[in-house]
């Protein structure tokens, strides 16, 4: 498997996506081809770009702000975003959006000009689609495309990358009832292919002044290409179906070996 990013100018206003991926993409993408497509660079040419000057804090922001030590506008956009506030930490606020748990509602202020703050894509999984059949339309090619997103992950250190949608891909590939070297049959086992190329994704694209919003993966395996449209736009699953939340959620008394 082969991936490499393609760079270009840096963005801080809305602008034609198809038409620059047509001119820096189109020439080179092929049949089979997977790109992963930064999330932050799609918001940005849908002009998801907020002034944070010019937002105007609700009493629950200000809330916020004094509670985490955060600028209040910042508060009050996450606050917009957010389906729920589930708690935070100084300079964080823990917020599920879409099912998934993202500090600051996935608001970003890196990458953007001084005051100023870029939200989510208003629809992931539409943009890939969008994606998808413009490369067809135009240079008579099926690909897959990911929106992809960084991610701080529960216990561990650093960024990893996480899909946010995928068009044209097995984006979750189900395991269950096959055998594992010893002949045991996988009961729950389900791979993150969108996720794990997102991951590998963000080794070429970087996080800092890299200027790559585009990921080129070549070399996927037929069996997680579809010929036909396969999009998924919900990579979350519920509360009560996560073993990280059900088991912080149920409180379970820990006992000491001393205590018995």
């Amino acid at each position: 498997m082969q991936l490499w990013p393609l760079k270009t100018e840096r963005k801080n206003q809305a602008f034609d996506l198809v038409g620059l991926l047509d001119e820096i993409a189109g020439p080179h993408l092929r049949t089979g081809d997977a790109l992963i497509a930064s999330s932050k660079f799609v918001a940005i040419s849908e002009g998801r770009v907020v002034d944070l000057h010019s937002v105007v804090p609700s009493g629950y922001a200000t809330e916020l702000a004094e509670r985490y030590n955060m600028p209040v506008q910042l508060c009050e956009l996450i606050v917009r975003e957010s389906d729920e506030i589930l708690g935070g930490v100084v300079g964080f606020v823990l917020a599920s959006k879409e099912g998934m748990l993202s500090p600051n509602a996935g608001i970003d202020k890196s990458n953007i000009e001084l005051g100023k703050a870029v939200l989510y894509p208003r629809d992931p999984l539409e943009s890939a689609e969008m994606i998808v059949e413009e490369m067809e339309f135009r240079w008579g090619i099926r690909i897959a495309v990911i929106i992809c997103d960084s991610r701080l992950m529960p216990t561990r250190r650093g960024t990893t990358g996480v899909a946010l949608a995928s068009s044209g891909l097995e984006a979750v590939l189900d395991l269950r009832g096959k055998k594992d070297l010893f002949g045991n049959i996988l009961k729950v086992t389900s791979q993150a292919i969108a996720d794990d190329l997102c991951s590998a994704a963000q080794l070429v694209m970087g996080e800092s002044d890299e200027g790559a919003p585009f990921v080129v993966v070549r070399g996927l395996g037929s069996e997680l290409l579809k010929k036909s449209d396969y999009p998924m736009g919900r990579f979350a699953v519920k509360a009560d179906q996560c073993v990280f939340l059900r088991s912080l959620g149920s409180r379970a008394r820990r006992t000491s070996p001393q205590a018995s």
